[in-house]
């Protein structure tokens, strides 16, 4: 069950008393915020630029595990079961870097191309998060995929990157608000005649 359904189930079970702080949009905020600033480090200085990206594997992983904390708490799921599966996923993530600065230390690759690596394995683990978080991770994985292209294959690629991260919090927002509408049709469908 996905934290947008869980989300769903609690409110129809508290109903409309119920006053919630989603903090959704500030976390995907701050998350493409910090991707973008990755991205730059990883142009101008790629040594740096890996252990950025080592240093977000754990903030990607507080901000999963907190948006489904907050989709969970009214629900009959076990906050333990959610948390080993988030662990689990993310230390993957994690061995995955890992793998691949071993890589890097024995010649296999080279700087850029772990950088790039690095970021394809984020990338990859962010929209897998999204599959049991929800919509919004698997948003944001695409949109760190798609930086990966950009910084791939251009050279001047920061304002093309500004402008993907609007349209992607653009979109954010009008999902988020037909959600919104959804939740709002599905309680009056709920309502006695």
């Amino acid at each position: 069950m996905s934290a947008q359904e869980l989300w769903l189930q609690t409110k129809r079970i508290v109903g409309s008393g119920l006053v919630s702080v989603r903090y959704d949009v500030y976390i995907f905020t701050a998350l493409i915020f910090l991707s973008i600033l990755g991205v730059g480090i990883a142009d101008a200085f790629e040594y740096a630029a890996h252990w950025y990206w080592v240093g977000m594997v754990p903030v990607f992983f507080g901000a999963c595990l907190y948006l489904e904390w907050q989709a969970i708490q009214h629900a009959s799921m076990a906050p333990r079961e959610i948390l080993l599966a988030q662990i689990q996923h993310w230390l993957g993530v994690a061995i995955a870097f890992y793998l691949t600065f071993i890589l890097r230390e024995i010649g296999s690759l080279d700087n850029q191309t772990t950088g790039l690596i690095l970021l394809l394995v984020l990338a990859l683990g962010t929209y897998l998060s999204g599959i049991t978080t929800g919509w919004l991770f698997r948003l944001l994985g695409m949109f760190l995929g798609l930086c990966l292209i950009m910084v791939a294959y251009m050279e001047h690629y920061v304002a093309v990157l500004i402008a993907s991260a609007i349209a992607m919090l653009s979109l954010y927002h009008y999902l988020a608000k037909s959600v919104g509408t959804i939740i709002k049709d599905n309680e009056q469908a709920d309502l006695p005649e």
